[in-house]
């Protein structure tokens, strides 16, 4: 896929150059300038809407916020073009964030909601805040295009169109290819597995608000300077359903569908101009073609037909990857990972989940915890990891005082878990997950990746490289280009223990791991837990499985009703009475008299 992405640039370069050259007159020239003002709105967008999984309805609000400040800048203050698109990005950018802030608490139609009412404020604003927008009437004498002082002809300011889009198809392309864009990508399909590796959600949905904000304050300055004029009821809701559309249209997630949507809700509008009510009726055929027909959209649809036509190799070989030993052990000084728990009590109002549980995995052991149905086991694994808080009581892991720490920030201190409901990454190639566990080792920022600097590149191949190891070492590097989601069960299990390793932890909690397996798988396992143990890595591990925990267990404790009532090897836990009386609710010297 990556010499058609290259071939795609090419062709995108090709028709840029070509069009000023063919342009028949001034109006089919002024048409495709349109159309690469929205292009570079759509191909911002797409990196929200395509890699988070989030739909927002306010773009026309933001396009609009650029355009003004653009104009602003430029009547009021005398700055060219050049510095007036910069400060329109930069306040697009700051409400970009203030509108990432409402996804910490809503999702789906609320949030959609929340942008629509984000842009009719701004709608508001300008027709009321007359002394600065000039109201109805708008602003005009907006100054020819200019950088430093030197008036751009029609075709320099082109040239200036041409690039920016240009630029903005590779940094949203090298954004998506990076850390980053897998990171958006995970949270948009489990953002509960993409916390417990370390992914700052909150964040990644952050850095793509600004994303789509910038580009749409870019094009907003960019339109004032080439339209002159600007007015509220040039910026209306029906143009953010228009640039939904167009990353929607063209292929969510894909680099150039979202360019193929605005030419083509550039120029449909054109030709059905005389049309009106064939124009209402084309938006909604498209639509609904969309919807039905093609949800991947155009350039998804398409890449989903090359790849049923020429399927790419489902394996990868294991010489390119690094050694598992080789990118797991620990250091000695580093191996001794001691997770210590006081007194854990976990309420849900009257309900009394986990009541003064204390707990100690010994540095390199393998600790099972284990109990009944309903004893506590999920809620002191969902709160030694993040996602619960404690109501009293405390646990720390090498001294580090966890309690109160987000479940990212757990993770990156060194603790990384699996999930008793498998939490895959489905969109994502096998390979890919393990890469999304790798994260939190990527030291590169949002610069370089936008660069893709030699450091990222460097970066980015030891990533890839660690992955391939990781995979060869939990026996699925034959499956490392297929979509996870096709994996069968059991082999999903080991996808999610070698993504969790790929962070490489100094203390992994397992939960229930052999749940659904077979025999055979669970032997599987059961090495793998061994060979894990032995590279310096300490394993909670929580299961039912007996005979497993058995073979594997260096220590056991049992909860039941939230208490922990024994702790010791396994030999001696299961001849406890109080173990076997909650196991099989009757005792040992009950049964004697009986």
């Amino acid at each position: 896929m990556r010499h058609l992405t290259s071939l795609g640039f090419l062709v995108l370069a090709a028709i840029l150059i070509a069009v000023p050259l063919t342009a028949g007159n001034e109006y089919e020239l002024r048409l495709f300038m349109l159309f690469m003002i929205y292009g570079v709105i759509a191909v911002g967008l797409n990196v929200l809407i395509g890699l988070t999984g989030l739909v927002s309805l306010g773009q026309a609000g933001l396009f609009a916020l650029g355009s003004y400040t653009g104009a602003i800048v430029a009547t009021r203050f005398g700055f060219d073009m050049l510095f007036a698109s910069i400060i329109a990005a930069i306040v697009a950018g700051i409400f970009g964030v203030l509108l990432a802030y409402p996804t910490v608490r809503v999702r789906g139609v609320y949030l959609a909601v929340v942008t629509i009412a984000f842009g009719l404020i701004i709608e508001n604003v300008a027709v009321e805040w007359q002394s600065v927008t000039g109201g109805t009437t708008g602003l005009t004498s907006i100054p020819q295009p200019n950088v430093f002082g030197i008036r751009l002809s029609g075709y320099a300011f082109y040239g200036v169109l041409a690039v920016t889009l240009f630029l903005a198809t590779i940094a949203t392309h090298n954004l998506k290819v990076s850390r980053y864009g897998r990171a958006m990508l995970a949270v948009s399909q489990s953002e509960t597995a993409a916390r417990a590796l370390g992914v700052n959600a909150t964040a990644m949905r952050t850095l793509a608000f600004v994303v789509a904000a910038v580009t749409a304050g870019i094009a907003g300055s960019y339109y004032a300077f080439l339209n002159s004029y600007i007015s509220p009821d040039i910026f209306t809701f029906s143009d953010s359903v228009r640039f939904l559309l167009m990353v929607i249209l063209g292929g969510a997630a894909s680099t150039f569908g979202p360019i193929i949507g605005a030419y083509i809700l550039t120029y449909l509008p054109e030709y059905l101009q005389q049309f009106a009510l064939w124009q209402k009726f084309a938006y909604g055929a498209l639509l609904l073609i969309v919807m039905f027909v093609m949800p991947r959209g155009i350039m998804g649809s398409l890449a989903l037909l090359v790849k049923r036509l020429r399927p790419s190799k489902r394996a990868v070989d294991a010489g390119e990857g690094l050694p598992a030993e080789q990118t797991l052990r620990h250091e000695v000084r580093a191996q001794q990972a001691e997770l210590v728990a006081r007194d854990l009590t976990v309420r849900f109002g009257g309900l009394t989940a986990l009541s003064k549980a204390s707990l100690r995995v010994k540095p390199g052991e393998v600790h099972a915890l284990i109990g009944p149905n309903g004893a506590g086991k999920s809620t002191f694994v969902n709160t030694v990891s993040g996602f619960y808080k404690p109501t009293e009581g405390e646990f720390e892991l090498d001294g580090i005082q966890l309690a109160g720490m987000r479940s990212h920030e757990i993770a990156r201190v060194g603790l990384a878990r699996t999930f008793q409901n498998t939490e895959l990454f489905g969109e994502l190639t096998v390979l890919e997950n393990v890469m999304v566990g790798y994260q939190q080792r990527l030291n590169y920022g949002v610069t370089a990746a936008v660069l893709r600097t030699p450091a990222m590149r460097r970066e980015e191949v030891t990533c890839r490289k660690a992955a391939i190891g990781l995979l060869a070492f939990v026996g699925l590097g034959e499956y490392a280009n297929e979509d996870a989601r096709f994996l069968p069960f059991g082999l999903q299990r080991r996808l999610e223990i070698a993504r969790a390793l790929a962070s490489r932890p100094r203390l992994l909690l397992l939960d229930e791991p052999a749940a659904g397996l077979t025999t055979q798988e669970i032997d599987d396992l059961e090495v793998m837990i061994r060979r894990i143990a032995a590279l310096g890595i300490s394993v909670l591990l929580i299961e039912h499985h007996v005979e497993l925990i058995m073979a594997v267990a260096d220590t056991v404790t049992v909860l039941d009703y939230g208490q922990v009532i024994a702790s010791d090897t396994p030999a001696v836990v299961q001849e406890n009475p109080r173990v076997i009386e909650a196991y099989f609710g009757t005792s040992v010297e009950a049964e004697a008299l009986a």
